[in-house]
């Protein structure tokens, strides 16, 4: 037995004739292998993440792309087998395929395959198994499976939805001119010629029009668009009295399709998308062009293989016409003198041959009926039978195209009118073209006899016929099983996508306390870091923490973790977390800046104080971590996703595991845009040296001035440093009416509390209003905690006398509201003190500008209606000024708001009733160990258990420890004098 020809296996393989119903599950089993192959082979860290695979090592992800190379190379081989119809293969994989959950059980076992990826193969070959099982025993039942190609299928329901929503009409050639005419054989050399001839004599069907549709297009468009000419005969051969040749006799008549503009469809194809000039293409003149069937026709009884043409006997009018009214002007002169075209063949495989004549088509006359209700087939009939995959694909298309179509003009009309969503449910409910037809039928006579104005059984046959040339209406259960259940699914997924990206959902707490430390100010819904790429980045860049180790979190910057918390994972003081979007994100609330630590000796265990300043936080340093790392080549989707996959699975995490959305979101998308916004930050705040700021201090305004958008290159010198210590915020009722923030600048305890929100990212559109009005209600009335070491009450009581004379008149009482009432003469607390009286450093005084002050009554403007901001929250600010001194504030917790003066440049109370000269030039910030006896920080150690501190020297520019001195400041006071005060001062 010989080999068949390499030649005849690829065509067996491209056509898949007689195919099993077995075999083609093998086929599409080999398609699913082949996807996951390529899959593991081109992304094998897109497969780790939609299997939860551990982080791939460099040879894992090799040995990943083998597996994935081996699984593609099955697939190919199960693809080919499956369309070559190879039994023999299909029964080896119903053996293998079984066996397969047990292979990948012992891999998984002996840790050479990863769990999921062994669940997956298990899954797939063994579903696999049970899909080809059940078609071999329906093959056992049924027998031959008739099913067409599922390309054919594709494409039919294309042409189907095209026809019947999009156009409402053919596809193509969805107008034209019907004439009668006669077809006669010429004499022929070739005597298989001649006997093709002869079976096509008789009568013939011709309309004659262009290829494209253009209705709706707009005149201009249509102008341009290039377009082909069309013939389409239906040879019937002698027609007999009530026969009129719109329906077509199964096995008996042969429609004839034949287009101008090139020989085969691919030519055509190229023609018209390269503007329709090639291959002699006239689109004005019908009678230029030579119209080519593109298919090739198999003449019965030996005869030969012939490719058609059409060619114009002879030109039709005096001129040649040149828009689209001369050439139907044309048209309806040629059919009046009885134009002639040949029909002209060529031997198939002789491309060098010449075209023979073997036929002529005379036109006789036109008639007018409704182009609706006749449509041409290009099938077998009068011994003609054309083949290749395109005869094969019309087959299939045709009548899938006519089933969705309107039927008739009237009912064409009807759907235009209904509309296009009409159309969509007419087609997916399996429309009836049949019943249209019933019902709407349209028949006009024309000049010719034998045609009536009313629809004949012919008419109607013409939409029932069940050869393949008509449409049998055909409801197909399955389909629209299918087609509700995706509908069923995409509602469902549209809902789930929907309530899912619209989520913003704040993690909240009962407590008070617990809410100022972890509550959402609304800052996560635009500047919200997700949490897994917070607890990542300290792991990944470890380089760019202050004491460069990873596995502390945000330690080394003085945030604090109460105890028994990971700092890998869980969220330090000032963080709050919130699902917004689907994502839990993280970012700074008010307790980052306004929460502290007091501990009694080193080593031993911190008080965590909410409302005293941050003393231990450096926001600089942790500024310059977040907008040094985006630009890190580290700094990317994938490499964080690989430390997330290394953290995810701990108990200690805050969130649950990435799932497969927010595994792709993290993975492609959140890293791009959380760098491009870093850098952005980076580069308009880079004129404020965030390094001279050391923990407890910031720089409150400049930033503001750059988000205004303020030209800072063009700033005056004197305002680009504003460093100022974190205020203590307890008590904050009674503060209202008081000048508040270091230089009095506002009055408004609201809006002084809406513009340090900014700082936390809360802007007017994201702030999250109900939880921040909560936290201001409970520092209304929040106290410092009492001082926790021995007072000696005696010293006390006289030091109480010697505050009420040097204190009082500017810093209040000791208890709120911190001045008497009615107010004593002289009594300034809460007001302005001026630089030139004071003294201090007036850096901080001169950062603020009028025209900030005039920039920032702009915020919050119209807000109040849109976002529900009733009173006490005002529609804008209107409370900033300019002043020209710094504001005496109450002193309630004073012992805890060490360094002093408003930029920390005063170790501890002592030292400020001490003259500037005899304080301290330089010492060390950042520690919380503390000092009873000095009443402040402990700031002569460089380095505390393992946290280094920060070197402050107040000789540079902003740091100056001059000021508030003098016999009204009590720094001329005996030291018995001030030993007394100090033990005073603890009380508060």
């Amino acid at each position: 037995m010989s080999a068949p020809k390499l030649v005849d296996m690829f065509g067996r393989l491209w056509r898949a004739e007689g195919q099993t119903r077995a075999a083609r599950s093998v086929e599409y089993f080999g398609y699913v292998d082949f996807t996951l192959g390529l899959l593991l082979l081109l992304d094998p860290w897109l497969s780790v993440t939609l299997l939860h695979v551990p982080a791939l090592t460099e040879q894992g992800e090799n040995y990943l792309r083998l597996v994935g190379l081996l699984v593609s190379g099955l697939g190919l081989l199960y693809i080919v087998s499956g369309r070559l119809n190879a039994e023999g293969f299909v029964f080896a994989s119903l053996v293998d395929r079984p066996m397969v959950p047990g292979v990948m059980a012992v891999l998984w076992y002996k840790d050479i395959l990863p769990g999921p990826l062994a669940l997956a193969f298990s899954i797939s070959d063994f579903s696999g198994f049970l899909w080809t099982l059940s078609a071999w025993q329906k093959d056992e039942r049924l027998g031959a499976y008739q099913r067409p190609q599922l390309l054919a299928r594709i494409v039919a329901a294309g042409f189907a939805y095209v026809s019947g929503v999009v156009r409402n009409a053919r596809t193509f050639h969805p107008d034209g001119r019907v004439m009668r005419a006669s077809v006669r054989a010429l004499e022929a050399r070739d005597t298989d010629l001649a006997r093709a001839g002869e079976r096509l004599a008789g009568a013939v069907l011709l309309r004659m029009g262009m290829g494209l549709m253009k209705r709706g297009a707009p005149r201009w468009l249509a102008k341009i668009i290039p377009d082909a000419p069309s013939i389409a005969c239906r040879f019937f051969g002698v027609a007999a009295p009530d026969e009129n040749g719109l329906q077509r006799r199964l096995g008996e008549d042969l429609d004839l399709l034949c287009t101008a503009g090139g020989d085969r469809l691919w030519k055509l194809v190229l023609n018209l998308t390269t503007g329709g000039w090639m291959h002699g293409l006239e689109r004005f003149d019908y009678f230029k062009n030579v119209y080519y069937s593109q298919v090739r026709y198999w003449v019965a009884e030996g005869g030969p293989d012939l490719w058609i043409r059409l060619v114009p006997g002879g030109e039709a009018g005096a001129a040649s016409p040149h828009d689209d009214a001369g050439r139907e002007l044309q048209l309806t002169q040629a059919i009046a003198e009885h134009q002639v075209l040949k029909i002209e063949a060529q031997r198939a495989g002789a491309r060098n041959a010449g075209w023979m004549a073997f036929a002529e088509i005379r036109f006789e006359d036109e008639i007018q009926i409704d182009q609706e209700a006749l449509h041409f087939d290009p099938v077998e009939g009068r011994g003609f039978r054309p083949t290749g995959f395109l005869t094969y694909l019309r087959k299939v298309v045709y009548p899938a195209s006519v089933a969705r179509r309107p039927p008739t003009k009237i009912e064409r009309v009807r759907r235009d009118g209904a509309g296009i969503f009409v159309r969509l449910r007419e087609y997916f409910a399996g429309y009836s073209s049949a019943r249209s037809a019933r019902n709407s039928g349209e028949y006009s006579a024309g000049s010719s006899a034998g045609y009536s104005g009313h629809p004949t059984s012919a008419t109607l046959s013409l939409v029932m016929t069940s050869d393949g040339d008509g449409a049998v209406p055909r409801k197909h259960r399955w389909l629209k099983i299918f087609c509700w259940s995706l509908l069923v699914l995409l509602v469902v997924l549209t809902l789930y996508l929907a309530v899912r990206f619209t989520r913003d959902q704040p993690v909240e707490y009962s407590d008070n306390v617990l809410h100022f430390m972890y509550g959402s100010t609304g800052g996560e819904r635009r500047d919200g870091i997700p949490y897994w790429y917070w607890v990542a980045l300290p792991e990944l860049f470890p380089e760019y923490l202050p004491d460069k180790k990873a596995g502390r979190g945000y330690s080394s910057f003085g945030m604090i973790y109460e105890k028994g918390k990971d700092p890998r994972y869980d969220l330090p003081v000032g963080v709050s977390m919130r699902n917004f979007r689907g994502i839990d994100v993280v970012y700074l609330n008010c307790a980052v800046c306004h929460t502290g630590t007091v501990r009694d000796a080193p080593g031993s265990e911190p008080r965590v104080v909410p409302g005293m300043p941050a003393n231990t936080f450096d926001l600089g340093a942790w500024g310059q971590f977040l907008t040094a790392v985006p630009v890190d080549q580290k700094f990317s989707g994938q490499r964080l996703m690989d430390q997330i996959e290394k953290m995810q699975d701990d108990a200690h995490r805050r969130a649950p595991k990435p799932d497969f959305i927010n595994g792709l979101i993290l993975r492609y998308l959140a890293a791009d845009l959380m760098r491009d916004q870093l850098i952005i930050l980076r580069q308009r705040l880079g004129f404020i040296d965030k390094s001279s700021w050391g923990p407890g201090r910031v720089d409150t305004f400049n930033a503001p001035k750059a988000l205004l958008n303020f030209p800072m290159e063009h700033a005056d010198p004197k305002e680009l440093m504003g460093n100022a210590d974190f205020p203590s915020i307890w008590n904050q009722g009674p503060r209202e009416g008081m000048q508040l923030h270091w230089d009095g600048n506002n009055t408004s305890v609201n809006e002084r509390n809406l513009s340090a929100a900014y700082g936390t990212g809360a802007y007017p559109p994201t702030l999250d209003v109900p939880l921040v009005l909560r936290t201001a209600k409970w520092l209304e009335t929040a106290k410092p905690i009492a001082y926790p070491y021995p007072i000696d009450a005696a010293l006390a009581l006289k030091g109480a006398a010697i505050y009420q004379q040097y204190c009082t008149s500017c810093h209040g009482t000791r208890e709120a509201p911190f001045h008497h009432t009615p107010p004593q003469a002289g009594e300034r607390v809460g007001t302005v003190v001026p630089i030139a009286d004071i003294g201090t450093d007036r850096s901080r005084l001169d950062s603020y500008t009028w025209a900030l002050a005039v920039n920032q009554s702009t915020l919050y403007a119209g807000y109040e209606n849109d976002w529900g901001f009733d009173k006490p929250y005002p529609q804008r600010f209107s409370h900033f000024k300019k002043t020209q001194g710094y504001a005496n504030s109450p002193l309630d917790g004073i012992w805890l708001r060490a360094p002093y003066l408003h930029n920390g440049s005063v170790p501890n109370l002592r030292e400020l009733l001490e003259p500037s000269a005899a304080r301290t030039k330089v010492f060390y910030r950042g520690d919380d160990v503390y000092d009873p006896e000095n009443v402040g920080f402990a700031f002569g150690v460089a380095q505390r258990d393992g946290k280094s501190c920060f070197l402050f020297d107040t000789t540079k520019r902003g740091n100056g420890n001059s000021g508030h001195e003098g016999p009204g400041y009590g720094t001329s006071l005996s030291p018995e004098e001030k030993r007394e005060l100090l033990e005073y001062l603890k009380m508060f």
